[in-house]
């Protein structure tokens, strides 16, 4: 009952307060199909994005891939490589990186994206963990953006052994210390190799974004 009553406030407060939707440190696996797409709302601005990956294991190690990200005016393809090893189930440590083109101006280079990404255990049954993701934008002069995600998230089981669910709560800061902390929650459901994600963040800004998405992974073996 404990747990329950958590697993209810947490979803609820993520849903009320209703993202970036946090990345791990390790790759999907070598010979498997990765996937993602998400559609976000920015409240007050009657503004919509989209943002979908699809990324295939090279090795247990390495993934490549393209994304596509668009909103009301912009369309934009990005190639991505991405790395990831797990050096103990308390810490697991990824990076990634990917140049972004415009589609609207003949496939012009646009900005490059990168990712750092850390997470670990906390309990030893692995059902509370960490997570910190480190965004750089950069656009062709000048670092545009540099954010720090760091979360909390504890894993309930439901009924039947390939069902849980995840909530998490964490705080946004910049690294150019140009702007206000803020706040970002939301969950993820998972059954066998396929997640559900409601999402927020920018919760204490003027525009709060939401965001829903799916996600899986797919052996080719």
């Amino acid at each position: 009952m404990k747990k329950f009553i958590i697993l209810l406030l947490l979803c609820i407060s993520a849903l009320t307060s209703m993202a970036q939707v946090p990345n791990f440190g390790t790759t999907v696996g070598d010979q498997k199909l990765y996937g993602y797409s998400s559609l976000k709302y920015r409240a007050k601005a009657n503004s919509w994005e989209t943002y979908s990956t699809l990324q295939y294991g090279i090795s247990n190690y390495m993934q490549i891939g393209a994304d596509l990200y668009t909103a009301t005016d912009d369309a934009f393809i990005g190639y991505t490589v991405r790395a990831g090893y797990k050096f103990s189930n308390y810490f697991k440590l990824g990076a990634q990186i990917t140049p972004s083109f415009d589609l609207n101006d003949h496939h012009k280079f646009s900005y490059l994206t990168s990712g750092i990404y850390m997470n670990g255990n906390i309990t030893r049954n692995g059902k509370l963990f960490w997570v910190t993701d480190t965004w750089l934008e950069n656009n062709k002069k000048k670092l545009t953006s540099a954010k720090q995600w760091t979360y909390l998230g504890y894993t309930f089981s439901l009924p039947g052994n390939s069902n849980t669910i995840t909530p998490m709560g964490g705080v946004i800061h910049s690294w150019k210390f140009d702007q206000d902390p803020d706040l970002s929650f939301g969950a993820y459901y998972t059954h066998k190799n396929i997640s559900l994600y409601v999402w927020t963040n920018d919760i204490l800004t003027s525009q709060p974004r939401f965001v829903a998405a799916v996600e899986f992974a797919f052996s080719n073996k």
